[in-house]
């Protein structure tokens, strides 16, 4: 290897750099910045909500629909019923990830100690992801809380003997 090689890998090597530098500056002077001053749209709220207020004038036949349209098509209203994830029937004051027969996610099997109560449920239904990181329930949330209090409404109707509404703290 003599000096004259290693003028040209140094020349090359600043020539390349010189040539992206320059069409880095002209493409900045060419295409204008186009981020908007600002957001279009906004995430909605993550952050806890009490649910018991909304529960005091939840409508459960609008609930019905929404787990009709919703949940429903992955999971089974009553026992017995085959589907993807776990039936809801008896889903309010039973453990989570406890039904038997069903592979829980070891995300939602952190939660296994903690009973669904109303407020539990509510923050489920509003991000599971975000309440269970690494949950396979690949569903949203629903971000309105009266929406969130209709389908818990409707859940406690899933019990063979009907239970109060449990009130769980606010988190």
């Amino acid at each position: 290897m003599d000096g004259r090689f290693l003028n040209r890998v140094a020349v090359s090597a600043l020539l390349s750099v010189v040539a992206m530098a320059g069409a880095f500056a002209t493409a900045q002077s060419v295409v204008p910045d186009t981020a908007p001053t600002a957001p279009v749209f906004q995430l909605p709220n993550t952050q806890s909500v009490a649910v018991l207020p909304f529960l005091s004038h939840a409508d459960q036949v609008h609930g019905g629909q929404l787990v009709r349209r919703i949940c429903a098509q992955c999971h089974g209203l009553v026992a017995g019923d085959e589907s993807a994830g776990p039936v809801l029937d008896g889903v309010v004051g039973r453990n989570a990830a406890s039904l038997p027969g069903y592979a829980y996610s070891a995300a939602l099997r952190q939660h296994a100690s903690q009973a669904w109560d109303d407020q539990r449920l509510a923050d489920w239904l509003m991000a599971p992801a975000r309440y269970a990181p690494g949950t396979r329930m690949s569903f949203a949330g629903l971000s309105d809380p009266q929406d969130r209090a209709d389908v818990i409404s409707f859940l406690h109707t899933l019990h063979t003997s009907l239970p109060t509404p449990t009130t769980g703290a606010a988190r």
